[in-house]
């Protein structure tokens, strides 16, 4: 009953017991709100925030064509308790069943897209997984072989362009691990960092879902490793933030960074090329010094592979032609990195003299 009608924006009630709203609360997925009643006696309190549409998850019974079913499974009283509290809201019945033994949802960081750098836990999910939902980002050459057997659905989002909507994604895990399958959710780098690893996590659970969370090596940290800049260098830089450039950094963001590269910090800036510009003009109207190292490392691990290197006053005119998945790391220790330019060689050899040089100050 009901079964497309349109809850875009609206406010859906759910009533029943915890264990079989968790099981349908996906399918609504596109309305403002969505409230889980257990008890009748909470009808009056859940009638407040104004429904639109009431959900009655029933048992197995209501599937039975007689009164005395619905009777037995509470759905006439929940009927009657909906139509005292809400009078004139629509009501549905769902009558969606627990389908035996669940299957676990593994969400999978992939590292920075070398196979090489995935965790042994993360080929162990893999190969224990009947369905694998892969972004972007994630190494998928071999895919089928660390997966053997397993479904593959490619659900990869790029900048301005989502294959999948986030929430048929959330539908796809619930849904295969409903039916008792395992579900691979492979991420690029690490889910929990700017992976929506939360939200996927938060989503399974919900729904009753057994849910692993397989940490990747970070692409924050290991991309311009792969270049040899580190976060941290000994007597440089004892502190490094990560941040994402996906939308324009606010002023109060702007004052806290300028401070902290003030300070001797490291920023590593992910999703950060549209809104590069804008950041750096930002730091740099904070008085963040011109000369400020600073470096791109775009499509590493991957054919493409390309490191550039700048300072803060001419990375806008240096670096135009970058493209995206590219990181930006800006910070005194860019410059140990920069082996190839002869200035930036002699920059190179300072700092790394500093970091080498023994004293009651140094910092481990």
């Amino acid at each position: 009953m009901f079964e497309h009608l349109d809850v875009t924006d609206a406010v859906v009630l759910l009533c029943g017991s915890p264990e079989r709203t968790s099981r349908v609360l996906h399918k609504y997925g596109a309305a403002a709100s969505v409230i889980q009643c257990a008890n009748p006696a909470d009808l009056q309190r859940a009638a407040s925030l104004r429904p639109s549409l009431v959900v009655i998850c029933a048992g197995e019974s209501v599937r039975a064509a007689h009164e005395s079913a619905l009777e037995a499974d509470g759905v006439v009283a929940w009927r009657a308790a909906v139509r005292q509290a809400v009078p004139g809201v629509v009501v549905s019945v769902d009558t969606e069943q627990p389908k035996g033994e669940t299957g676990t949802v593994f969400l999978i960081g992939a590292g920075p897209g070398d196979p090489g750098l995935m965790t042994a836990r993360a080929f162990e999910a893999l190969s224990a997984s009947d369905v694998v939902l892969i972004d972007h980002l994630a190494p998928t050459a071999d895919i089928a072989a660390w997966a053997p057997g397993a479904e593959i659905i490619d659900v990869g989002k790029v900048p301005g362009q989502h294959k999948v909507p986030q929430r048929e994604i959330d539908r796809l895990m619930i849904d295969h691990a409903l039916a008792g399958r395992n579900v691979a959710r492979v991420k690029g780098g690490d889910p929990y960092v700017f992976g929506r690893g939360t939200e996927e996590l938060y989503v399974c659970e919900r729904a009753g879902l057994k849910v692993e969370v397989v940490s990747g090596v970070t692409a924050s940290i290991s991309v311009p490793a792969r270049a040899k800049v580190p976060m941290t260098l000994r007597k440089v830089s004892h502190m490094f933030t990560v941040v994402s450039g996906h939308a324009e950094l606010s002023d109060a963001e702007l004052d806290h960074l300028a401070g902290f590269l003030k300070s001797g910090g490291t920023i590593s800036l992910l999703m950060g090329v549209r809104t590069l510009p804008h950041t750096v003009a930002g730091l740099l109207a904070r008085g963040v010094r011109g000369d400020m190292p600073l470096g791109t490392f775009e499509d590493v691990y991957r054919a493409n592979e390309r490191v550039r290197y700048s300072t803060l006053a001419r990375a806008n005119e240096d670096l135009q032609d970058v493209r995206p998945p590219a990181i930006t790391v800006i910070g005194e220790v860019v410059a140990a990195g920069d082996s190839e330019d002869a200035a930036a060689q002699v920059a190179r050899d300072e700092l790394l003299g500093l970091a080498l040089s023994e004293g009651k100050d140094a910092r481990v």
